[in-house]
């Protein structure tokens, strides 16, 4: 339903604001040429694939993430910035409390989305998952880390509703279920130690944010008993006990699934790539220790989940570098303003390397927001320096 009401909507937000054109254009004209350059890149990709019923679709459907994207960077402006992050804090908090009672049985997010002429493609693991209105636990886990940044940021904005997004933010985080979202915030915990710890002298208030959030969030983990903390402790004491490859692989068919795509990688350099979401017929169909899984629902649902993995069969060599290109250049001023900023994005980039899921279209969207609103907010500030 989304391919038939969010493109509209976005080319509506896009035209609507099409004056701020010049103005976009002359902050963040090298990042965009470089994203417009990869995108021309991935449909030249479906158009040649070998597997071009599929490339097809799934690039149409990473264009309409794209017009998401320009539409809440043209949407993002001064005025409206602080706004529009409560608006997006409260809409945040809402579903979080929806989640609450879905959880506790009062009532079902299927079911009411269902209701509505909507329905979440959600996976069907034997014990029920917890995954609010995204449609597994691993991107929602990630979106909520990100969210807990997002709110640690923007507590001098508003208190009241910043603090109930970082609650709903940590519970989220507990009920998802995921060692992904687990991890994903100790990674990025750690970045911002250090990042804030080289500008302390500057920005005391933000170190002692981060060394409480640290603090609460470390507590938390050894005091909470939550399915994702015991999850996340069984996988600790596996990889504790992994001596080499072959017992990651039994562990976990990832690590197969990883290695299989570098031996394909390396055996048959990408350049042009297999096309969009076309990683699991490329490699299964390939690989000699991945005949079980070489079945048309393995290879459509199935990817190496990691983000550069997967986009370097995909795209080739070309296409990754575009990606890293693009990243670079993207959070490249983040480095002159405070680290706190970037941390929402910087969440959902590590999430998608220990995971993928660009196909999710609710994760897409707080992903979207969070790089929109970062280029938005930090354009603004370097601004005002010049000026003052």
């Amino acid at each position: 339903l989304y391919t038939l009401f969010l493109p509209p909507v976005a080319l509506f937000c896009i035209v609507w604001n099409i004056n701020r054109t010049a103005e976009i254009w002359q902050k963040l004209r090298l990042p965009l040429i470089v994203l417009a350059f990869l995108f021309c890149w991935m449909w030249l990709g479906a158009v040649m694939s070998e597997y071009p019923k599929i490339a097809l679709k799934h690039s149409g459907r990473y264009s309409i993430f794209l017009m998401t994207f320009l539409a809440f960077l043209f949407v993002l402006e001064r005025d409206s910035l602080k706004k529009s992050g409560q608006i997006f804090t409260g809409i945040y908090v809402l579903l979080m409390a929806i989640t609450f009672l879905d959880s506790h049985g009062k009532i079902s997010i299927p079911g009411l989305l269902n209701d509505m002429g909507l329905h979440i493609d959600l996976f069907n693991p034997p014990v029920r998952q917890i995954s609010s209105f995204f449609e597994n636990r691993a991107p929602y886990g990630v979106a909520s880390v990100g969210m807990f940044f997002w709110s640690l940021a923007n507590l001098r904005n508003s208190w009241i509703l910043s603090s109930l997004g970082i609650m709903a933010a940590l519970y989220s985080i507990v009920i998802a279920g995921s060692r992904n979202g687990v991890l994903t915030l100790v990674i990025c915990l750690l970045f911002l130690l250090i990042l804030t710890l080289k500008h302390l002298r500057k920005t005391r208030t933000a170190f002692i944010l981060v060394l409480a959030a640290v603090i609460v969030v470390g507590s938390g983990y050894y005091t909470l008993h939550s399915q994702t903390v015991v999850r996340t402790n069984a996988s600790l004491n596996r990889l504790l006990n992994v001596k080499a490859y072959k017992d990651l692989e039994s562990m976990d068919v990832r690590f197969k699934i990883i290695r299989s795509a570098l031996e394909l990688g390396i055996a048959e350099p990408p350049i042009l790539g297999s096309g969009t979401k076309t990683f699991g017929h490329e490699v299964f169909s390939k690989s000699s220790s991945l005949g079980q899984f070489n079945n048309g629902w393995h290879k459509t649902a199935f990817n190496s989940h990691n983000a550069p993995l997967t986009i370097w069969i995909e795209m080739g060599w070309v296409g990754l570098i575009a990606v890293l290109l693009f990243l670079w250049l993207w959070f490249r001023p983040a480095l002159r303003g405070p680290p706190l900023l970037m941390m929402p994005m910087l969440a959902v980039c590590v999430g998608q390397i220990l995971d993928y899921f660009v196909w999710e279209i609710f994760f897409m969207a707080f992903q979207s927001f969070f790089f929109a609103h970062f280029a938005t907010t930090i354009t603004f500030q370097e601004m005002d320096q010049s000026s003052s």
